[in-house]
């Protein structure tokens, strides 16, 4: 959950080519294009573009924008701030910002500084520090000679959620979380949602010693960024929000699930940066798309106020809530994948005394698919002669710390047999 909001907005940065989709709309006439999951378009608020004339603009001036992404709450830290750079038309990835002095400001004069833990990505390191609610908190960050900043942002008092719960869609095999929640002050009105998914799971293979491969655990965090308003109501209240689908083609309920839900409560200039990003990513790419406006957060780079910043250092109250979801639980007709539909044993009997279990031909064959060893023994035939017999498989198939981890979460409570 620590680092949801941070890999969200990698996602967001990182992942988009900002020049490249912006070449590509110019070339294709288009003023809006899905790039996989947000594109940003910034600092172009007034374009005319002909339908019959392709354009080919100078976009080396955006070729290195100074890109930040990080969070402060009032839950426990550590607090991380990862820093980047978009990356032109001809590159297939972005480079992080090594290097940097990074630290956090409060009004009441604390300095907090944050170390590089990553390869730019900073963290705090004092285990004692945490967000105050009341306080205001700004971001400095100093490299390359220059030096970037944020608006003060005062952290808002956080929303207990109502609740966390699931519905089951009969048509579509599927289940549905959604989490309510409400301000009896009446004071908040903008909210965000990210999550952390947990699932057991067992492969299909046992291994003869290797009980600790059977069942493990397995990790997900949100990657977006889910948000929504009680403007539109009378009372500030959300309710239904819908925050994770889950079919059939996924073994997260196979067995059982866990979900923590992290409810942030923003300040309306947020709501609207996410808001418009949320915007652009919905735009479908057509000739009747609006035209790409100036989409900025709340850096700003001090040294020269003329160089564009992207991204929001995000100060928000947080609240969580955890959910668990077990099979036995969900109707009968539900039959969710185990994950393992392509495992298979193949055996093979090979000469005893082969010790390059390649030399066999259909080893060797079954080795270039991807399958290894697992097992094997000897064994004698019913004319006298031994063989070798091997038991071969793909890895994920009998070794589940290969995609998760064996050890039981320290937050894991199985559903109550009575």
């Amino acid at each position: 959950m620590k680092r949801a909001r941070q890999n969200t907005l990698k996602n967001i940065f990182n992942s988009s080519k900002l020049d490249a989709t912006v070449h590509k709309r110019f070339n294709n006439h288009i003023v809006m294009k899905k790039c996989r999951n947000i594109i940003i378009v910034a600092f172009w608020s007034a374009l005319i573009i002909s339908c019959v004339t392709s354009y080919d603009p100078n976009i080396t001036k955006y070729e290195s924008v100074f890109v930040v992404d990080g969070e402060l709450n009032n839950l426990p830290g550590p607090y991380t701030v990862t820093l980047s750079r978009s990356y032109d038309f001809n590159k297939s990835s972005g480079n992080f910002v090594s290097g940097a002095q990074v630290k956090i400001f409060d009004n009441t004069g604390l300095e907090v500084v944050l170390q590089e833990t990553g390869e730019g990505v900073y963290s705090t390191t004092d285990s004692t520090f945490r967000g105050v609610i009341g306080n205001s908190y700004k971001l400095q960050i100093m490299v390359d000679g220059e030096v970037y900043e944020s608006d003060f942002e005062t952290l808002k008092n956080p929303v207990p959620i109502d609740r966390v719960y699931w519905e089951y869609n009969s048509e579509n095999k599927s289940v549905q979380l959604f989490v309510d929640t409400h301000d009896s002050t009446n004071s908040t009105h903008y909210y965000s949602w990210q999550y952390e998914e947990t699932w057991r799971f067992q492969v299909p293979i046992d291994v003869t010693g290797k009980s600790e491969w059977k069942e493990c655990y397995w990790y997900n965090n949100s990657n977006n960024f889910n948000i929504g308003t009680s403007t539109h109501r009378k009372g500030d209240i959300i309710d239904r929000q819908p925050i994770q689908f889950i079919d059939e083609n996924t073994n997260r309920l196979f067995m059982r699930y866990s979900m923590l839900v992290k409810q942030l409560a923003l300040s309306e200039q947020a709501y609207k940066f996410f808001s418009d990003l949320n915007t652009l990513n919905q735009n479908q790419g057509t000739l009747f798309d609006p035209i790409p406006y100036s989409l900025t957060g709340n850096m700003k780079n001090i040294t020269n106020k003329d160089v564009p910043v992207l991204g929001y250092f995000l100060v928000a109250g947080a609240s969580e809530k955890r959910i668990f979801i077990d099979r036995k639980e969900l109707p009968k007709d539900f039959y969710p994948t185990d994950g393992f539909d392509y495992c298979l044993t193949e055996l093979v009997f090979i000469d005893k005394d082969l010790t390059n279990y390649r030399q066999d031909l259909i080893a060797d064959s079954l080795m270039n698919k991807g399958y290894v060893v697992y097992d094997n023994y000897l064994i004698t035939l019913s004319l006298g002669d031994t063989v070798r017999e091997l038991y071969m498989a793909k890895p994920p198939c009998f070794n589940c710390t290969l995609n998760g981890k064996s050890e039981v979460p320290d937050f894991w409570v199985e559903r109550d047999s009575n």
